[in-house]
């Protein structure tokens, strides 16, 4: 909205009075010089008070313009007239105390008719020129008015006096009309530039306005162009009907100032009613103003849609259903219309079924706009206004066709989409299926080459413990009584340290000749260490059959302990004298219902592993610990090892997952754990810290009957369980 001080008037007004406040210090400065020059021959003291009033009514008026007092054009051109005025009288009086009719300065008289021009038009510049004359001439007069009667009489009677007056008055006339033509002259003049510059100026001022007309039809341009771009980045950065459709309602009733907006559309199903979607008034995106439509990266809040009446069912199924009646209109060219405006549209033919419609008496223009995709329609717009004055430009009739079009490619782009991420839903869920038959496949053939292995192998094992447990009890049973021959013996020669006579020497003899002192204490030593190493034979064939179980290969009661100290004495290359140090805490525990070969397993993977972990440090140490946990055993196996990546914790109990190299490892190991312990409806777990150690903790539940055991495998999730043979010792996981 434009001000008072914004008018040209005004600013012109302002400008004069700057001009005249810069000229008056100019003056100042100027005279100041000439006095300090002429010395006596110039009074500076009017003049500097001449030059002081001009800066004083100066600064008065230009005070008064900057209070907005001075707001209508009539009061400014008083404003100039009184200024003009004043600066007449200033000069007048500035040219009385400079010699008067001698004086230079009355050529400053053509600055006000200068001046005058600027601010007024023809009538103002000849009156300021006419003030001018006036002012001038009448100084003169008054000056000179003590000659006036020599003027009368002839030179020859009134001597040098009368010469002296014809002459000061033919100069006094000279003067005045020399300065009345050049002021008329010179208002001539500056009122032909001032037409000249205001023909220059309107030239702009036109060229301006039509510069301003273009500017605002390329903005409204740019704006809906805007428009559009960001309804279709809203439109295309989501798939929601309802919310594609909300968008461009609301945008397109912000854009054309019609809260009467709504898209229709068919349901999903012929019997489904219309759906129905109309601009929501109070919506965030329906605001008075807005600087800019934003880029289409920001994903506005769904406002849930529900019909507001302005467009009622009928109304909607009735364009729906009947869109022949208006799309074979033609335009005055002979063209068919693409988009469909009726004036007054209750009292159209093509709504003549609907015309007692609520909703559409009410409406004084109604446009529709169908959203083509192609030859298929994917539904209606509908813009309606009730003011009888809106008159609807080809501009915003465009709009409403590019948002149209832009919903109709939403719409199919979204259902294509729909149906793509259908098909690959469906897709993904056959190879989920696929894959999952693929492991399980790749399970059940590891599983039975495993097993058919270990079994192999159980077989060998108990095979050849059975052939060497023969001849070992043989040994063992014959060497008590090698040990009782030979006491005998030692009795026997014992009893020849008795005899006497020539005998005894030889004996002695015989005896220092074999060293029999030796002999006898070697003997007992060797049979001391056939005895031992006897036991140990029989000792580590019994550890032997113990893990296999292969005679215990059905549910029934075993101790965890023995199973644990079996499983160390097996894996004698790890553990022992000289080598990883176990330590041990074993509490006082019942028999537990169990699988033993299977936790025999367990204890041999676990025991492995946590071997492996801590070869390469400086202090090894490996930790085994069973408590009593309510009706539960828990067993803890840790070591001080390099630990397990947090990454990789999750993945550890999966099949086929190891982190060894290719040839090393299987990734069955701690999977076939996990089968085991979930088959005794146990739980096992992994506690790891990096370059700290590794815990894995086993709880076993103590069960009361095989029966309950076997309700807990029966409610089982159906993991593969790998039934009791040696376990792979070679290759632990």
């Amino acid at each position: 909205m434009s001000t008072p001080q914004d008018s040209d008037l005004y600013i012109k007004t302002e400008q004069l009075i700057h001009f005249r406040l810069a000229f008056s210090v100019v003056s100042l400065v100027v005279a100041v010089c000439i006095s300090w020059l002429a010395r006596e021959e110039l009074e500076i003291y009017p003049v500097v008070a001449i030059i002081l009033f001009v800066v004083f009514y100066s600064a008065i008026l230009l005070g008064v313009l900057n209070t907005g007092i001075a707001g209508s054009e009539r009061l400014l051109k008083r404003i100039n007239s009184s200024l003009l005025g004043l600066d007449v009288v200033s000069l007048t009086g500035l040219v009385h105390f400079t010699r008067g009719v001698e004086s230079e300065v009355y050529l400053l008289y053509l600055l006000p008719i200068l001046l005058s021009s600027y601010t007024f038009h023809r009538r103002g510049i000849y009156a300021t020129a006419l003030f001018v004359s006036i002012s001038y001439t009448s100084l003169l007069l008054v000056e000179n008015a003590a000659f006036l009667p020599f003027l009368m009489e002839g030179q020859s009677d009134s001597g040098l006096a009368a010469a002296y007056s014809h002459r000061l008055w033919g100069r006094i006339v000279a003067r005045s009309t020399m300065l009345v033509a050049v002021a008329f002259v010179w208002a001539r003049f500056c009122q032909y530039m001032s037409g000249v510059a205001q023909q220059g100026a309107n030239r702009l001022r036109e060229q301006l306005d039509n510069n301003t007309r273009l500017m605002t039809e390329l903005e409204e341009k740019a704006r809906r162009e805007k428009l559009i771009n960001y309804i279709n980045s809203a439109l295309r950065s989501t798939l929601n009907l309802n919310q594609i459709f909300g968008t461009a309602v609301d945008e397109l009733a912000q854009a054309l100032r019609a809260p009467d907006c709504a898209i229709v559309c068919r349901g999903r199903k012929p019997s489904d009613p219309p759906l129905i979607v109309e601009a929501i008034i109070d919506s965030p995106l329906f605001a008075s103003e807005r600087e800019s439509f934003g880029d289409g990266e920001e994903d506005e809040a769904f406002v849930p849609r529900q019909e507001t009446g302005r467009f009622d069912r009928s109304l909607c199924e009735f364009v729906l259903a009947n869109k022949s009646t208006y799309e074979k209109r033609e335009d005055s060219d002979g063209k068919l219309m693409k988009t469909f405006l009726f004036f007054d549209p209750s009292r159209d033919p093509a709504f003549a079924p609907i015309k007692n419609s609520e909703s559409l008496m009410q409406m004084s223009s109604l446009i529709v706009q169908p959203m083509m995709y192609g030859e298929e329609s994917k539904g209606v717009i509908l813009i309606a206004d009730r003011d009888t004055h809106r008159a609807w430009t080809p501009v915003e009739l465009e709009l409403v066709k590019s948002v149209a079009g832009q919903v109709a490619v939403a719409v199919e782009h979204g259902e294509l989409v729909q149906e793509l991420s259908s098909k690959n839903e469906d897709l993904w869920s056959k190879n989920m299926n696929l894959d999952a038959k693929n492991l399980e496949l790749r399970a059940i053939q590891s599983q039975l080459i495993h097993q058919e292995k270990m079994a192999s192998l159980g077989r060998l094992v108990a095979g050849i413990a059975h052939e060497l447990n023969n001849p070992i009890n043989f040994v063992h049973g014959n060497l008590p009584y090698l040990r009782e021959y030979f006491e005998d013996l030692k009795k026997l020669i014992a009893a020849l340290d008795n005899l006497s006579g020539d005998n005894k020497p030889a004996v002695d003899e015989l005896k220092n000749s074999m060293r029999y002192d030796f002999l006898i204490t070697d003997l007992d030593h060797i049979i001391a260490d056939l005895n031992e190493g006897a036991e140990r034979i029989r000792y580590i064939i019994r550890n032997l059959r113990s893990f296999s179980r292969l005679d215990e290969a059905e549910l029934k009661e075993g101790s965890v302990r023995e199973g644990i100290e079996s499983t160390l004495k097996i894996l004698s290359q790890y553990y022992g004298r000289d080598k990883i140090p176990v330590q041990t805490d074993f509490a006082d525990l019942p028999p537990i219902l169990c699988y033993p070969g299977q936790l025999n397993q367990v204890w041999m993977n676990l025991l492995s592993n946590a071997a492996e972990a801590v070869l390469s440090v400086q202090a090894p140490l490996v930790r085994v610990k069973t408590v009593k946990e309510d009706n539960r055993v828990k067993i803890t196996i840790s070591d001080n090892g390099s630990g397990i990546p947090p990454d990789v914790q999750s993945k550890i109990f999966e099949p086929f997952y190891t982190t060894k190299p290719v040839g090393q490892g299987t990734g069955l190991g701690l999977s076939i754990c996990h089968s085991i312990i979930d088959r005794h409806g146990g739980e096992i777990s992994c506690q790891s810290r990096v370059d700290e150690g590794t815990s894995f903790i086993i709880k076993i539940p103590i069960y009361n009957s095989a029966a309950d055991l076997a309700n807990v495998r029966s409610s089982g999730d159906g993991d593969f369980i790998f039934e009791p043979a040696l376990n792979q010792a070679m290759e632990p996981d």
